[in-house]
């Protein structure tokens, strides 16, 4: 063999694209100063709202539903009561519930379909905001889309000296 580095490069490039990578782009929110990730190639990011506190993604079939946004705490519910509130947006108990200090995540099957809530609190002298990003899609699609919102919930973050 003559050239033994091109075909090492040749069978990376060939096993790259056969593993299906997934593309990932960052959307980066200023009104509120929080970003998260996104697949990119699955996910279509739609037009901005007027208010500039999140977006939507879609997939191309409308299957899978993505959203994220920022809110101040207008209605002065606790982290505890906003949790609770959430929750009853479940018609039956969620399966996966955590509540931690400054976050909770909530999932489970909400109208036929997988939901996953991650909401981030934060809290300074002046303002309580709560940070929330929601998707949702068909069991037939779990076994894709499971590692990619563990992915995107990871990401999932705001800026803590922002002042918002």
């Amino acid at each position: 063999m003559k050239y033994p580095l091109s075909s090492a490069l040749i069978i990376f490039v060939f096993a790259v694209f056969a593993s299906g990578q997934i593309k990932y782009s960052t959307y980066n929110n200023e009104r509120f100063a929080y970003s998260i990730e996104y697949p990119s190639d699955l996910l279509k990011m739609q037009a901005p709202p007027a208010n500039g506190d999140g977006r939507e993604f879609l997939s191309k079939d409308k299957s899978v539903r993505m959203l994220v946004w920022g809110e101040y705490n207008a209605a002065e519910k606790s982290f505890q009561e906003r949790y609770e509130f959430d929750m009853k947006g479940f018609t039956e108990k969620p399966t996966y519930m955590v509540l931690k200090k400054n976050w909770f995540v909530l999932s489970g099957v909400k109208d036929g379909k997988i939901f996953y809530q991650k909401t981030l609190y934060r809290k300074t002298k002046n303002e309580e905001t709560f940070f929330t990003f929601t998707i949702e899609y068909p069991k037939t699609k779990r076994a894709k889309f499971d590692p990619i919102v563990r992915r995107i919930a990871a990401s999932f973050k705001f800026d803590p000296n922002a002042d918002v």
